[in-house]
């Protein structure tokens, strides 16, 4: 029988006991899709967590993420949680102001960042951050010569970590534990609102029920850690479901891999959406006149249903969605924004329905309203 998820660490845990070969994640690098197995994972998130907890983080704490999306952003989320600290994932386009209100409004007494663009911003900050001792780097590119003594390189941090006992860490995590500090989307300067370790999992199972995600699922992470959407409906469902995480090179490399990979499962925001439908619109614009023809009528019949859509699809629709990486692709949900209306018709004619994920279920129960309402104010 399938035991009660306690906490995400915990899972990750469990899962390099029962399945320590077993693909979870794959990282493009230089070119190649390099496989990271459940025991690698645990290993990676260990390292970072014993690090932390030789620099004294455990619950109360807070720790900060500015990056774009990477694994190694994952393994950090996942190490802060698994320590008994709290995390809060910071977009890294945010100005230096609203970087500088996200680390003093949450107490953040250590940052990873991604890059030497990002270590620039958080300098430029770090007086007006009075709780900032540490800095971490994922990628040391451009900073060979660079020196400072609250800066350290990720590959550092983890070397100084000492042999704490990370089961025992794990299993002192509560329900009622601080676990995620999510701020309000956009440039404001709201206060960031808690998630515990039991909201985690009850928004984690109540998607769960939802989408029944199968193991080796596959997923393409577009959105960044700071997007509850990630979060929740991308990185934790898809540990605990076993789906596998896919992480491309870098933000302009999107479109290339999901064309080569053809995932099962695409969580993205309205953005991707409408960025593919209007690479379609002008792709069709420069095509023949007779292909300009089918495609209009292959969309239209597409849209219609019925035998004449199964034959739009065996015709065009099919080769449409694969030139576009959604072949193979079952699942599409966003978050806290809303589809372009022209774009949300362009994928249902491809047979594609796009859901939101923070919309309340039919019928909802007294616990799907728990869940909604946890959503909703992580959107807030």
């Amino acid at each position: 029988m399938k035991q009660p998820l306690s906490s995400v660490p915990a899972l990750i845990s469990e899962r390099a006991k029962s399945h320590p070969g077993a693909t979870i994640l794959r990282i493009k690098d230089r070119g190649i899709w390099k496989m990271v197995s459940w025991a690698q994972l645990d290993s990676k998130v260990r390292e970072i967590g014993r690090a932390l907890l030789a620099a004294d983080f455990a619950r109360g704490d807070v720790v900060a993420i500015v990056s774009e999306t990477r694994p190694e952003a994952a393994y950090a989320d996942l190490a802060i949680l698994g320590c008994g600290a709290a995390s809060v994932a910071i977009d890294p386009d945010d100005d230096p102001d609203r970087v500088c209100h996200l680390l003093s409004s949450s107490g953040s007494r250590l940052a990873f960042v991604e890059n030497e663009e990002q270590l620039d911003k958080l300098l430029s900050i770090r007086n007006r951050c009075p709780a900032l001792s540490r800095i971490v780097v994922f990628d040391m590119k451009g900073l060979r010569d660079f020196s400072d003594d609250t800066c350290v390189s990720l590959a550092d941090f983890m070397a100084a970590g000492g042999g704490h006992d990370w089961g025992a860490a794990i299993r002192t995590i509560e329900p009622d534990q601080p676990a995620v500090i999510q701020f309000p989307r956009g440039d404001g300067l709201g206060m960031g609102r808690t998630l515990t370790h039991g909201d985690l999992i009850h928004m984690i199972e109540s998607a769960r029920a939802r989408v029944p995600l199968q193991m080796h699922d596959e997923r393409l992470a577009v959105l960044r850690l700071a997007d509850i959407t990630e979060r929740v409906w991308g990185l934790y469902l898809a540990l605990e479901s076993g789906c596998i995480s896919n992480y491309p090179e870098g933000p302009d490399t999107v479109l290339e891999n999901l064309q080569e990979l053809q995932p099962t499962v695409l969580g993205a925001d309205a953005s991707v959406w409408d960025h593919l439908h209007r690479l379609a619109t002008e792709r069709a614009k420069v095509a023949t006149h007779a292909q300009r023809v089918m495609y209009g009528w292959a969309l239209r019949a597409g849209r219609a249903g019925g035998p004449m859509a199964r034959l739009a699809d065996l015709l065009i629709l099919r080769a449409v969605r694969r030139e576009f990486g959604l072949k193979n692709l079952w699942l599409a949900y966003v978050g806290g924004t809303t589809v372009d209306a022209a774009a949300l018709d362009w994928a249902r004619s491809l047979g594609i329905s796009i859901q939101r994920v923070d919309d309340p279920a039919v019928g909802s129960s007294p616990v799907d309203e728990r869940y909604q309402a946890l959503m909703q104010n992580a959107y807030a």
